[in-house]
């Protein structure tokens, strides 16, 4: 477990690790965060939380008088905001924050997920189904980062989707197309789009 602090972000705060970036969303923004306020208990009673059993799986971010958990084996992760109290001084009673119909259900899911996690150790897969539309999102990411290297619109479409494919195609207009639409996909989601892809 690893311990930091930091500032938020219109909804999202970051914090450069030694492995990179790590990423905590507010409940606000991402309805996969689940909610919830701590309350001193006992060790050993069955229903404790002790953050201390998950060591290699969570880093806490403390900021704006809120604990934000993130639990990642780094394929799979679900973060908790902890409101009140602190999940640092020994083991915990989680009491979590579910209302309304319209946002229950990510969370329900993400308290699915966290109940697994706390039973048996690691992440559901079951529970992780694979996201389809991933190699889009991808595609745009790497469009997008070749437009910041200053390649081509031809370099880019090559790294896409190969040489010998734009060596055949480029003079038909469709792949050069299809970078345009990815480049401006990309520079949607860097705009702000990312958040639709939350809800």
């Amino acid at each position: 477990m690893r311990v930091m602090r930091g500032h938020s972000l219109v909804g999202v705060s970051f914090f450069a690790g030694e492995s990179g970036p790590e990423i905590f969303w507010s409940p606000e923004c991402n309805p996969l965060v689940l909610s919830a306020e701590a309350t001193p208990m006992a060790a050993g009673q069955a229903d404790a939380f002790d953050i201390r059993q998950f060591e290699q799986l969570s880093v806490v971010l403390s900021c704006d008088g809120c604990e934000h958990i993130l639990f990642s084996d780094g394929l799979r992760h679900l973060q908790l905001a902890v409101t009140l109290g602190t999940v640092l001084d020994g083991p915990v009673c989680l009491r979590y924050a579910l209302s309304g119909l319209r946002g229950i259900e990510p969370k329900a899911l993400t308290l699915r997920r966290f109940c697994h996690l706390c039973r048996f150790g690691r992440f559901p897969r079951s529970l992780y189904p694979p996201e389809r539309r991933a190699p889009r999102w991808t595609m745009l990411l790497r469009a997008w980062d070749g437009v910041q290297a200053g390649a081509s619109q031809r370099e880019i479409a090559a790294v896409l989707f190969g040489e010998t494919a734009v060596r055949r195609d480029w003079a038909a207009g469709f792949l050069r197309t299809r970078v345009q639409r990815l480049i401006r996909g990309a520079e949607k989601l860097i705009g702000g789009g990312y958040r639709q892809l939350l809800q």
